[in-house]
């Protein structure tokens, strides 16, 4: 055989081949071998089931930018500058008109490349939002816990879809979920598509017969998906074959999982199973996103209350000797985290004694802020000289001023001389009040008064006493009556306490709740002369 010469005159080749020889000429025999740049490598073949991957904007656009300039850019990594190369290498001998050099100087090959290329990262982000919104979404929940709960989501999604594709040897998967109104199926999260599918319109659920289907029986088997204009079933997507199995919350249908395979295929029983487990894991797996986040919200409920009731414990009194001969003691029980009302006492500036019960008509955290905002007016006013009237009237204009809400509030109060045990007793609202000894106890105060902040003007109930040595005061809230506990039950708890000498009932009265349901919140406090100081 003959050896021939190839002679070259003129080249173009693409960037990373050889470099041209200097003598722009090259000799090779037949019997040689191929030389590396005409070589033809032959990739793994790709799977019969493996479907297309159409190009997407970016990728084409790139494409078109360099065909139509000249010059190319190696796709760039997240916040790396971009640089343009030639697209192809030209002859140095080449004039300046020759159709083989680029189109656009590097110049502004360069500017519009970056422009697009910043472009291109936005548009990257805006998918990887929408990519985590859809997860969110999904879930049913307005937040989850941030961009790393909701990544985390999808990330979980899209990997038990692959798997589902893996078993059965499918391309494609994408669950579609129903709006609140139940009308249209919205994609949530896809799996071998372009990931424009998420930003498409959502599709009727009227007239999706296999997505109805699916719903009334659990999976729908396609293996023949186009049926040309005898296609009823709706598919979603373009394929050959499809497998449609329902997204069920309880009894209620929440959506669709879809799996597409290119080609058609023979569907058995095996893969009817692996698409309704598939289906029941996803459904766990945006169940417990959702319960997750419900969870999250009621600890911080929880920590909240918590320090709400903390703040409120530590306003009560701790010191029970108000003055020698005098002793003071109170309790609180609410079925609920916190509390409507507070109990204080303390000796003024004048030297006599107060003490002062309180609680909010409105049993719920609002009616706890009233009782505070009362519990900061009784301070500021029981600074200088008043009298208890004057000193309720002063609290009912804090309140009636400080909102135009309802801030119905009950209050006892009460000054005492220490000496002699003479006092002065105002009540507005539903706090009782009653005097016993260790030989029986007399009512004080029924109240069925006025509360505060009903009316410009208080209506109270107001009264003097006098408590002898061995003789209590003891004031409760309405919740003691609403359980069910009567006057004789707090009386003859105060008499058989006194009996055995404790002028301190509390302890006696709390055995005796133990009888009754703590329905509705319990507040008590006593004032106790001891016996022997006159």
């Amino acid at each position: 055989m003959i050896p021939f010469t190839l002679v070259i005159a003129r080249r173009q080749f693409r960037q990373g081949m050889p470099p041209e020889p200097t003598n722009k000429s090259w000799r090779y025999s037949v019997h040689d071998s191929k030389p590396p740049y005409l070589r033809v490598h032959h990739g793994p073949r790709p799977s019969a089931t493996q479907r297309p991957v159409t190009p997407n904007a970016s990728e084409q656009f790139w494409t078109a930018y360099s065909a139509v300039t000249g010059w190319r850019v190696d796709r760039p990594g997240r916040g790396e500058h971009v640089t343009v190369r030639p697209a192809i290498e030209w002859d140095m001998i080449a004039g300046p008109d020759d159709e083989s050099l680029p189109a656009v100087s590097q110049s502004k090959a360069q500017m519009l490349a970056d422009c697009a290329a910043e472009m291109s990262r936005e548009i990257d982000e805006l998918k990887a939002v929408i990519r985590r919104q859809e997860a969110e979404l999904a879930a049913r929940a307005s937040v989850l816990s941030g961009p790393d709960a909701q990544i985390a989501l999808a990330d979980q999604v899209e990997a038990t879809l692959q798997q589902a594709i893996a078993a059965c040897g499918f391309d494609a998967a994408a669950i579609y979920l129903l709006d609140d109104d139940t009308q249209f199926l919205k994609a949530r999260a896809v799996v071998g598509l372009p990931s424009d599918r998420l930003e498409n319109k959502p599709r009727a659920l009227r007239g999706s017969r296999a997505d109805l289907e699916a719903m009334v029986q659990n999976v729908v088997l396609i293996e023949k998906a186009d049926g040309g204009v005898i296609d009823t079933w709706k598919c979603p997507e373009k394929c050959g074959s499809a497998i449609c199995a329902a997204l069920m919350k309880g009894d209620l249908p929440i959506g669709t999982l879809w799996l597409f395979s290119s080609r058609e295929t023979e569907l058995s029983d095996a893969d009817s199973a692996i698409a309704k487990m598939t289906a029941t894991q996803l459904t766990l797996q945006l169940s417990a996103a959702a319960s997750e986040r419900r969870e999250r919200l009621h600890r911080v409920d929880f920590r909240s209350i918590r320090d709400i009731a903390h703040w409120q414990h530590a306003g009560l009194p701790t010191v029970d000797q108000i003055a020698q001969g005098w002793k003071a003691d109170g309790m609180l029980e609410s079925p609920l985290d916190w509390a409507t009302g507070w109990h204080t006492w303390d000796i003024l500036p004048d030297g006599t004694m107060m003490i002062a019960m309180a609680e909010a008509d409105d049993k719920s955290a609002a009616g706890a802020m009233v009782a505070a905002t009362a519990r900061a007016a009784l301070t500021a006013h029981c600074g200088y000289r008043h009298t208890p009237l004057q000193l309720m009237q002063r609290i009912n204009d804090t309140l009636w001023q400080s909102s135009t809400a309802d801030q119905l509030l009950s209050m006892l109060y009460a000054r005492l001389d220490v000496s002699s045990g003479e006092g002065e007793l105002v009540v507005a609202g539903n706090i009782s009040a009653i005097v016993g000894s260790r030989f029986g106890y007399r009512p004080l105060a029924d109240g069925k008064a006025q509360p505060l902040a009903s009316a410009l003007d208080i209506n109270a109930f107001s009264t003097t006493f006098h408590l002898s040595p061995g003789e209590i005061l003891l004031a409760y809230g309405s919740g003691v009556a609403a359980d069910g506990i009567s006057q004789c039950v707090l009386g003859e708890a105060m008499k058989r306490s006194a009996e055995q000498g404790n002028l301190m009932p509390l302890p006696a009265i709390r055995r005796a709740f133990a009888d009754y349901l703590n329905e509705n919140e319990r507040g008590l406090m006593t004032l106790s002369r001891l016996a022997g100081h006159q």
